[in-house]
């Protein structure tokens, strides 16, 4: 069965163009999957074409006896699911062992976020002129301006930042393109760190990456993550968050606002509406606190 994973992995990273991260993700659920096999069924040698649902069933309670996470458990399943899809595909299974089997129901854990005001003393956290703070606050106005996921914003090219028509060329999950508005405070902060940029390391190309760390390559998601967490510090805020915040802050901010879910939608690259639907909750939850504070009758 080595050889088949082998396989499928190449297939999600060739065919469906998944990204490292998940692919590795894979990678290691299917590992252990495999290694629970060869226990279960006391042989090294575990054939692909002999899968069947209750070997399957057998290592989602392990994982249950094991006291792993719901949401654990389920990305497991997903893993194997996927992998015997392709079985399928391929030929190598008649039937899929997974067609019954459903994910477990999860408590929904709505995503933290900024309020107007902590993003806002968050960005002006950022002040001076040397090359990391412009660098800093530059990244912090782009995440808030145009919610792009970590991996989409260190993968930037300079030529994919467009300053005259304020909007940025973004390659998101399975390498699909969009085009996202640059607020100009954002497009601001981005000028005048490329200023800074080239004083240090000369003028960019357009392939160059367009935020770089110290030695002039291109930043690491850690070393984003570094810098938010010292600009969080800066402005008081004692939450360990990540820029996924600063995403999920722009999208609840365009909704509070009056953006239509779909324009959010394509902003963010949701391929399914029901993926931008859980900010709907955020804000009702917030327009809810409003009424208790303001109207007569609310019953506070």
């Amino acid at each position: 069965m080595e050889e088949q994973i082998a396989e499928y992995l190449k297939h999600l990273a060739l065919r469906r163009k998944y990204s490292p991260h998940t692919v590795a993700a894979y990678a290691r659920d299917l590992a252990e999957f495999l290694a629970f096999l060869r226990e279960y069924l006391g042989t090294d040698r575990v054939s692909d074409k002999r899968l069947d649902r209750l070997e399957i069933r057998g290592y989602l309670a392990w994982l249950a006896r094991e006291e792993r996470a719901k949401t654990t458990i389920n990305r497991k399943l997903a893993a194997v699911k996927g992998f015997s899809a392709f079985l399928v595909r391929e030929g190598r299974l008649k039937a899929d062992p997974t067609g019954s089997l459903v994910s477990l129901k999860t408590e929904r854990r709505h995503p933290e976020y900024f309020t107007r005001e902590q993003a806002d003393r968050l960005i002006e956290s950022v002040e001076g002129s040397n090359l990391r703070e412009l660098c800093s606050r530059a990244m912090i106005e782009l995440f808030y301006s145009s919610g792009l996921r970590l991996s989409e914003l260190t993968g930037l090219d300079c030529q994919n930042y467009n300053s005259s028509r304020l909007q940025v060329r973004v390659f998101g999950k399975g390498s699909k393109e969009r085009l996202v508005p640059v607020g100009r405070k954002a497009a601001e902060a981005i000028a005048a760190y490329l200023a800074g940029r080239e004083n240090k390391f000369g003028p960019a190309r357009g392939g160059d990456p367009l935020f770089v760390g110290r030695n002039g390559k291109r930043i690491l998601k850690r070393q984003v993550q570094r810098l938010l967490t010292e600009a969080l510090r800066r402005a008081g805020d004692s939450r360990s968050l990540g820029p996924h915040a600063l995403r999920h802050s722009f999208a609840t901010h365009m909704l509070e606002a009056g953006a239509d879910l779909l324009s959010i939608a394509e902003m963010l690259g949701h391929a399914s509406l029901s993926t931008t639907q859980k900010y709907t909750h955020l804000t009702i939850e917030r327009l809810k606190q409003v009424h208790r504070q303001a109207h007569p009758r609310s019953g506070s």
